[in-house]
């Protein structure tokens, strides 16, 4: 009798403790994940429904205040749009149509991306352009382009690369001093998968956050969004509602830390979505 009553007090004891420790381990998860991502990715703070001539955007870059650069993937033009306005204020033709994926605004500059790697810069109203060669043999199409303000690297990512290098997805960077391309971060698949689409992730889109230095690499194939430390470490895989991210392709920050994702129109209009900072 003795015994069992040992017994049946471990017992109690067990299962009086059990659940709290699973309420701390949880709550400590949500801590980690989310202690440097003050954003409700289920409850966009507004939405702006994009002119049918932004219905193929693929990548916006923050411009000035209330405005934003986009880019659609057929046109040589940018347009800006004012998200105050609510709609596109000025458009700028910029070179001949063809496949752009990214856009980023550098200082007094906008750089443009092809998907073969051929970028295009530009200042708005004044006489200056110049192209830069990304191109690398081993990259089969470019879909993302960021900057990087701290290292003052131009970076981009790759949706896909040829089957004769590994699986992991690459960011390159282009230094400006040196004026050299080199594979900058690498990405192994197993960062990328998840419960609801395995290891399914073409990256669209990139950007750094103005003040954490971290850099967040959006993807419309497989709807995740992964949030890499400043350092390059992985700190959060985020799956994406397929209703609210419909085809995501470009995203930026504000200076201030309000996060913009652009999607593709699809079967109705292309929109961007705003995310402000808690």
């Amino acid at each position: 009798m003795k015994n069992f009553k040992i017994l049946l007090l471990f017992i109690t004891l067990f299962y009086a403790c059990e659940p709290k420790k699973k309420n701390k381990e949880q709550n400590e998860t949500a801590i980690l994940q989310n202690i440097n991502l003050p954003y409700d990715f289920e409850n966009p703070t507004e939405k702006y429904d994009l002119p049918d001539k932004l219905k193929e955007i693929s990548g916006l870059s923050y411009y000035k205040k209330n405005q934003l650069v986009c880019v659609n993937d057929e046109q040589g033009k940018i347009f800006i749009y004012d998200i105050n306005e609510k709609k596109i204020v000025d458009k700028i033709p910029f070179g001949k149509d063809g496949d752009y994926e990214g856009v980023e605004v550098v200082g007094d500059e906008v750089f443009v991306l092809n998907s073969n790697g051929k970028l295009k810069g530009f200042k708005i109203g004044i006489a200056f352009e110049r192209e830069i060669d990304c191109s690398e043999p081993e990259v089969i199409e470019y879909e993302g382009l960021g900057y990087d303000a701290k290292s003052k690297y131009l970076l981009l990512i790759a949706k896909e690369r040829t089957k004769d290098v590994d699986d992991k997805k690459m960011i390159y960077a282009y230094d400006f001093d040196r004026k050299v391309l080199f594979k900058h971060i690498a990405i192994p698949q197993e960062q990328v998968k998840d419960e609801a689409n395995g290891k399914d992730f073409k990256p669209s889109g990139i950007a750094v956050h103005p003040k954490t230095g971290q850099t967040f690499i959006i993807a419309s194939d497989g709807k995740k969004l992964l949030v890499l430390s400043e350092k390059g470490q992985k700190e959060a895989l985020i799956s994406l509602n397929p209703k609210t991210y419909r085809q995501p392709e470009g995203i930026c920050f504000s200076p201030d830390g309000d996060l913009f994702i652009s999607s593709e129109g699809k079967d109705g209009n292309g929109y961007i979505l705003r995310f402000v900072s808690k």
